[in-house]
């Protein structure tokens, strides 16, 4: 990719372009949410991020944390971050923001974070 790579924040919710995908992972345009600090996500030179995919298939899963449908978040359907996915990508898969998750779900996605890593 040539230019200027796409500004974003923690816990912001973007459209990615996912392919290649293999085996088991997300494919497609997909949204996925930005769990990367901003010290890293705003730092010279940084091209990458690390993010967290959504999906509409919901699981009575404790690492899967539910964002329901909002004007704030942009998302076209009831969704959930799949927390046993976490992926380093180049900005360049950061098709367009849709929106911004509240506080408490990123809270929730933090905690379940640490629990799937045991950190």
């Amino acid at each position: 990719m040539t230019g200027e790579l796409p500004h974003c924040n923690r816990g912001e919710i973007w459209l990615l372009d996912w392919n290649p995908k293999r085996g088991s992972e997300q494919g497609g345009f997909r949204p996925g949410i930005i769990v990367q600090s901003n010290l890293g996500n705003h730092a010279d030179g940084a091209r990458t991020t690390v993010v967290v995919p959504l999906t509409t298939q919901g699981r009575a899963y404790v690492f899967y944390i539910p964002l329901p449908k909002t004007s704030d978040n942009g998302l076209p359907a009831d969704s959930w971050a799949n927390a046993t996915q976490v992926f380093t990508v180049d900005k360049s898969r950061l098709a367009k923001r849709l929106g911004q998750a509240t506080s408490a779900q990123m809270k929730a996605l933090a905690l379940a974070l640490t629990r799937i890593l045991e950190i």
